[in-house]
């Protein structure tokens, strides 16, 4: 079997929404079936995609910057091409589609000739990702799959788009979410029940066996903000604002803040500095041992304002230490609040202090909290969420259906 892996992300070269399909795209290069992928040109090359093409794999950068050979007569064509689009707009497109660049759609068409693949996986990192090949799959036959990875409330699908996404989703052999909050955001955002929707987990980066020692707290206690340093989707402003008032900073707590910056560290450093936190509150950077990080830290602190399924909440409960989160994503499917860990129902200052008060109010039973947040998640996550997901999409080929 061929199977087509495309990445609608264009943000970044490489995010957490690419983790599921590249390892799944490994597990069939490792069983003998055939690859092609289909990603964003940036100027580095991702290391998952030099793996894929390592073993064996059909990796195509699209949007590529024009080259020298010939480039101007390319750059001459994409140009006629999209003013041809733009004086024939009088003229009604297929299906009533909103126009896709005239040579983005001619690359996208030569991949599906070249490579030929059995069945197409479309992963959207942002539930506002187009996906115009949906329809080339659907016209020829091929069976496609789309991965939502995070879908939110600030941006709703616009009237003149929503034909175009109810028909996407609806072709659609298969629609996987990372939660059912995140189906149900989408659904509201189309109007739309799918009937062809399903759950699945993303893969973890630790052993599903973990048991960190839980560290002392005779010094105090700690907790840890863990996620890209970004204050619209993980909060990291909410804590500075809770953390500021008089009563936490009586408190024997500190906060460290890990992760990559992705444009707000610079603000979450001069706010700490601004309310004069410092000794409370400390940016560590990122730290790729998800362990380590629990060796030293007694709970988890995620304020986010959106999320598909924060993959640190469940690494947080498989190293059996309480997470403190917004009613985001999966986040109350995994967390049983006041109990397993604690749930602010939404990213406010007052809500996430009033979790962040019970939390605190019961700290001296967190290792406790810990240890019931191990079982739970157990029970309720897959060990291996990479095979679990892989035997779904092969049974997207035509032979399966």
């Amino acid at each position: 079997m061929k199977f087509g892996f495309y990445s609608c992300m264009s943000g970044m070269p490489w995010g957490g929404s690419e983790v599921l399909w590249h390892l799944a795209a490994r597990r069939m290069q490792t069983d003998g079936h055939e690859v092609a992928v289909n990603f964003k040109h940036w100027p580095h090359t991702a290391v998952q995609l030099k793996e894929i093409i390592e073993h064996g794999g059909a990796v195509s950068f699209r949007e590529q910057p024009l080259g020298r050979n010939g480039s101007a007569a390319l750059g001459l064509k994409r140009l006629m091409q999209i003013a041809s689009a733009r004086k024939n707009k009088s003229t009604p497109p297929r299906r009533n589609l909103a126009q896709q660049d005239p040579a983005r759609a001619e690359e996208d068409a030569k991949w599906f000739q070249r490579e030929r693949p059995d069945a197409v996986l479309f992963t959207l990192g942002y539930h506002s990702d187009a996906i115009f090949p949906a329809d080339r799959c659907y016209d020829v036959g091929i069976p496609y799959a789309i991965n939502l990875q995070c879908a939110s409330n600030f941006f709703f699908i616009p009237s003149h788009r929503l034909e175009d996404f109810r028909r996407w989703y609806r072709n659609a052999a298969k629609v996987y979410f990372v939660s059912q909050e995140n189906q149900d955001k989408l659904e509201n955002n189309i109007a739309m029940r799918l009937d062809n929707a399903e759950i699945i987990s993303n893969p973890f980066a630790m052993d599903y066996d973990a048991d960190p020692s839980f560290p002392s707290t005779e010094n105090g206690f700690k907790l840890a903000v863990v996620g890209r340093v970004h204050f619209q989707s993980k909060g990291q402003d909410v804590v500075v604002d809770v953390m500021k008032q008089d009563r936490w900073r009586e408190r024997d707590l500190e906060i460290n803040f890990y992760g990559h910056d992705q444009s707000n560290l610079q603000q979450l450093k001069d706010l700490i500095a601004m309310h004069g936190l410092e000794k409370q509150l400390h940016y560590v950077g990122f730290q790729k041992d998800v362990q380590g990080i629990w060796e030293n830290n007694h709970g988890l602190l995620l304020p986010s304002r959106y999320e598909g399924a924060p993959l640190i909440v469940t690494e947080t409960m498989l190293c059996q230490r309480m997470p403190i989160t917004t009613n985001l994503g999966r986040n109350a499917e995994l967390i049983d609040d006041n109990q397993s860990g604690f749930i602010a129902e939404s990213a406010t200052v007052k809500l996430v202090d009033e979790a962040m008060e019970r939390a605190w109010q019961q700290r001296h039973r967190w290792q406790e909290m810990g240890v019931t947040a191990g079982r739970h998640i157990r029970q309720r996550y897959p060990r291996d969420p990479v095979k679990d997901f892989t035997d779904r999409l092969m049974g997207l080929s035509p032979e399966a259906i």
